[in-house]
């Protein structure tokens, strides 16, 4: 994987009206094809355990955003706006499907940067359980 790229994601959920965001930045990359179609790769590292790395791949065909995490917890989340995806989330205890209703989604990217933003509910068993919004702030780095 390239580190062209500083990349920023942040993260927010809002469960019972209380709110709580995480933070992420780090190197990755991005590419963007001829056709439009994006794909960014960047790792993650556990707080607690800096060691615990998890690849994140966020990529854009056409109008469906697929967010997929490969790690000690994985995921893929598939957001279309106006359309409910059922998604697969794992974890050490086990799997779940979880439910997605995108929002909405915006893309102001190229090939020197630019942001990508989400929003989405998240539901269990069809009951939401969570407001979602993922923001994701790509920039070249200067390779000088």
């Amino acid at each position: 994987m390239n580190d062209n790229y500083l990349i920023t994601v942040i993260g927010k959920q809002t469960v019972d009206g209380e709110s709580d965001s995480i933070e992420v930045i780090t190197s990755g990359d991005c590419r963007i094809e001829d056709n439009g179609d994006i794909t960014i790769t960047y790792p993650e590292f556990s707080e607690e355990n800096p060691t615990v790395r998890t690849d994140t791949t966020v990529s854009l065909r056409g109008n469906i955003l697929t967010i997929e995490r490969r790690g000690q917890m994985s995921s893929r989340l598939i957001l279309e706006k106006g359309r409910r995806h059922q998604c697969l989330y794992e974890t050490p205890m086990g799997q779940m499907f979880i439910g997605i209703f995108t929002d909405g989604i915006e893309v102001e990217l190229d090939k020197s940067g630019g942001d990508i933003r989400a929003s989405y509910q998240l539901d269990f068993n069809q009951n939401v359980v969570s407001y979602n919004e993922f923001y994701i702030n790509i920039k070249e780095k200067d390779l000088k």
